[in-house]
């Protein structure tokens, strides 16, 4: 119904809730009406309507008519919604700039922690990660930091997903050596990968099957533990490690696939 949109859009855009945004649509309706009149042309209980008509005199959308019976007008709609919205981005630029404010004081507040020589994330060198948004992430911040090399076996998500921080990476002089999968070579049919590849800058090649899909960025290594149920639900655990043992190995095991892979 009409009436039941013009409801939801005051509610949604206006800051009304639903008797607010019903008595409006009535005051609007039949142009001046006593709380007892309300209660009886719309769906605000009786009870409610002198603090529900109140409550919109206080926000602007109606104007009392002080007698033996308050009366109440709307404000006409044109008027007091254009008035809102401009009231509105005066809010949003206020709040902008307050964020801003209080994004540049907190880094110089934090600077002193952010360029101290003591490990930032304490000594752990293994942390759990869960989840595709938090996967990323960290992935992102791999290739953010990686400085010489990046190895990637890869059968569905970095590639496609990252390829311009793969790129950024490879356009600061990280060096990368990529294997996918079939279903994923097709996919990068066009891609800028693809198109580094085809002039030298990163190695590609193609594997049939790996069991252990990884990334690792200089001594810094990522892995998904296998569990199909996690993986369905975009929640699967993967590991991150920093530890240039553990990277020897992933990387023995890296060295293992790129010798059976063939060149895309």
């Amino acid at each position: 119904m009409v009436k039941d949109k013009m409801v939801e859009l005051l509610q949604e855009h206006f800051e009304l809730n639903l008797y607010e945004a019903r008595a409006y649509v009535a005051l609007v309706g039949f142009g001046v009406l006593t709380p007892a009149e309300l209660a009886s042309v719309s769906e605000v209980p009786a009870p409610r309507t002198y603090d529900v008509l109140r409550s919109l005199e206080k926000k602007g959308f109606a104007i009392s008519q002080p007698g033996k019976v308050n009366k109440y007008r709307p404000v006409h709609p044109e008027n007091i919604l254009e008035k809102f919205i401009e009231e509105w981005q005066e809010r949003v630029k206020e709040e902008l700039e307050a964020k801003k404010k209080a994004k540049d004081e907190l880094l110089q507040l934090m600077r002193p922690l952010i360029e101290t020589e003591i490990p930032k994330y304490g000594v752990e060198k293994v942390w759990v990660v869960r989840g595709i948004r938090n996967a990323t992430l960290k992935t992102k911040e791999m290739f953010e930091d990686v400085k010489e090399q990046i190895l990637l076996a890869d059968d569905g998500y970095i590639a496609i997903n990252l390829e311009s921080d793969i790129i950024k990476a490879i356009d600061n002089g990280a060096k990368a050596k990529i294997i996918v999968a079939p279903n994923v070579l097709q996919r990068l049919g066009t891609s800028k990968i693809m198109d580094y590849y085809k002039k030298g800058k990163l190695e590609l090649k193609v594997l049939d099957k790996f069991e252990l899909p990884m990334l690792i960025c200089d001594d810094e290594v990522f892995f998904a533990l296998e569990d199909m149920a996690a993986r369905y639900f975009n929640y699967e655990t993967q590991i991150w490690i920093k530890d240039f043992r553990i990277k020897a190995l992933f990387e023995g095991k890296f060295n293992e696939y790129w010798k059976k892979a063939k060149k895309a």
